[in-house]
């Protein structure tokens, strides 16, 4: 019917221009009424099209595997994706990665969640490794009902270093300090600027007040009534306490000894912090990220000379952040190689 309508307009000597958009209709729409397109016999879905970036079929086995391996270890994507960096080949990006890990969505290692409230918290920065630490008292669950073995851990705000850490039965003033004088040992006689911790019995007490005192150390402490008081500490534990290795309950005081021992020191090591662009605590504390990400940029430079197709923009990886700031405006200023 409207294309009888539009011929008789037009023979009255109507524009079709102006016709069309008396009936509604686009002139694209009329186009391929009247000029239709031959139909395409054998069509090819479009996600069995081939194109100049994609990626091979055995290519996708390899990415899959490594996906699987790193689930196998309890480790996310991004985590996987950064060792097989390091170890010169991901194959392909991070994005392809996970959208390759959405199939194997049953075999991801899966975490609970929850929800923190934002809370205002007091103001420091930290450009460089131990000027900052802060620290906290975590529980671990015993045997019996009401029975606690207590995580005490310092960690350097830059670098995210665990830079101290010890498991006891209680907690204690003392075993606090000896902690605090083992760690500025460990660090080379290094004193940290400012202490963070939540106003704890143990953080406040007198025993600490005086060693702060006597090496010019400033106490920093979260305000009355707020839960969500000391930000990197909170995501520390929840890293160490949601790993897939983390038992329900600890049979004695070297059980829980033994499991922290073994997340601290592959924590500090290997462990590929987000907010230290995929590189390791130990290395942006002791300076070697230098190295690794410069070999990491090389990789991938590598790898868009090979597929040029693929890596159609430059690749560039960022650097950690050059400041870290608490309850302030974010630093976008990051870290120089050289």
């Amino acid at each position: 019917m409207e294309n009888a309508l539009v011929g008789e307009l037009t023979g009255l000597g109507l524009a079709l221009r102006k016709v069309l958009p008396l009936l509604g209709l686009a002139s694209s729409t009329w186009h391929y009424r009247t000029h239709p397109r031959p139909r395409v016999t054998g069509p090819v879905p479009q996600s069995q099209r081939a194109y100049a970036n994609r990626l091979e079929p055995a290519e996708h086995k390899q990415i899959l595997h490594l996906i699987k391996t790193a689930f196998a270890r309890g480790d996310s994507v991004f985590q996987g994706w950064y060792d097989a960096l390091d170890a010169g080949d991901p194959v392909a990006s991070m994005s392809t990665w996970y959208r390759l890990a959405r199939r194997l969505e049953p075999e991801r290692p899966t975490r609970p969640r929850r929800s923190r409230r934002a809370t205002a918290m007091p103001q420091f920065e930290a450009t460089a490794p131990n000027q900052v630490w802060c620290w906290d008292i975590s529980k671990l669950p015993g045997t019996y009902l009401g029975q606690w073995y207590c995580l005490y851990v310092v960690l350097d705000v830059f670098s995210r270093y665990v830079v101290g850490w010890r498991v006891e039965e209680v907690e204690d003033d003392d075993l606090a300090k000896a902690m605090f004088e083992q760690a500025i040992t460990g660090q080379g006689g290094t004193v940290p600027r400012i202490v963070h911790s939540d106003g704890g019995s143990s953080m406040m007490s007198s025993t600490l007040a005086e060693l702060y005192r006597d090496l010019g150390i400033t106490r920093s402490r979260n305000r009355p009534r707020v839960s969500n008081d000391n930000p990197h500490m909170e995501s520390w534990f929840k890293t160490a306490k949601y790993h897939s290795g983390y038992p329900k309950s600890f049979t004695d005081l070297d059980h829980a000894r033994t499991w922290a021992q073994s997340v601290i020191t592959p924590y500090n090591s290997g462990h590929h912090h987000s907010s230290l662009e995929g590189h390791t605590p130990q290395a942006v504390h002791d300076g070697s990220w230098v190295h690794t990400h410069r070999q990491r940029a090389a990789i991938l430079e590598a790898l868009a000379l090979q597929h040029p197709d693929r890596y159609r923009s430059q690749r560039s990886l960022r650097t950690p952040y050059a400041t870290v700031r608490l309850n302030q405006k974010k630093s976008e200023e990051r870290l120089q190689t050289g």
